[in-house]
This record gives structure tokens, sequence and C-alpha cells, in this order.
């Protein structure tokens, strides 16, 4: 996705006409990857890489219900 804002992750999400609680976002950024999908109520899990933007770094603890945060890729079998 090219604009990983809630406005795009909404678009995508009515084009798969999906319930927000029904899509999973996976992904390195906890800013542009998780957060907003945690925000429209779809689910998150974040598999950190050992180089991050300065821009994508937050300071704040994640406590969602819908939020895992991985290891390793293949730990999201689990989940599936």
């Amino acid at each position: 996705m090219s604009e990983k804002k809630e406005d795009g992750h909404w678009k995508l999400i009515r084009h798969l006409d999906i319930a927000p609680r029904e899509f999973l976002m996976i992904g390195n950024s906890l800013k542009s990857d998780v957060l907003p999908v945690l925000n429209l109520g779809g689910h998150g899990i974040h598999i950190p890489y050992h180089t991050t933007w300065a821009h994508e770094k937050i300071d704040a603890k994640i406590e969602h219900e819908n939020f895992r945060q991985l290891v390793h890729l293949k730990e999201i079998l689990n989940f599936l």
C-alpha cells in the first residue's frame, strides 16, 4: 500500500468488502502498518526489522486486544 493512513486502509477494507474486524495487517512499522488498522477495529501484527526509519518510531507501548508482537515471520502461523 502506498497510502498507509487510516483513509488508505478504509479504502482497502471497502474494496475487499469485509468488516474491519476481519482485516489483518502484518508489518514492520507500528506507526504506518499497525496503528491505523487497530484504530479502525482491525488486527495488527508487528514484526520488527533491524532498522527503522526515525519517522516510523513511536515511544508508546501498544496495549490492544487485536495487537501481536512477533519476532519471526513463521510465528504468524499460530494466528491464522
